[in-house]
């Protein structure tokens, strides 16, 4: 780490107040996919799969974008995740 002139943090490599970039996926899901009745699991695969698809770049770009603002905060405030 010294090498790259990186810092490291105290802060635990879990923190449950971390959501991870996934939790923006499964909200598309399943506002996309929310509702609806499906017979076999090849027809939810099928669906998941078409919908993961057609998205663009700039929705996981933006999710992962959102989860470093988190961690970044998160940081700034010395692991305490709701600001004082």
């Amino acid at each position: 780490m010294e090498q790259f002139k990186w810092d490291a943090s105290d802060h635990p490599a879990y923190s449950p107040g971390l959501a991870t970039s996934d939790f923006h996926l499964l909200t598309e899901l399943k506002n996309r996919l929310g509702g609806q009745n499906f017979q076999k699991n090849e027809e939810i695969q099928s669906n998941v799969n078409a919908r993961l698809t057609s998205l663009v770049g700039t929705f996981f770009e933006e999710g992962i974008r959102n989860f470093v603002h988190r961690c970044d905060k998160c940081l700034n405030l010395h692991g305490d995740y709701v600001e004082k």
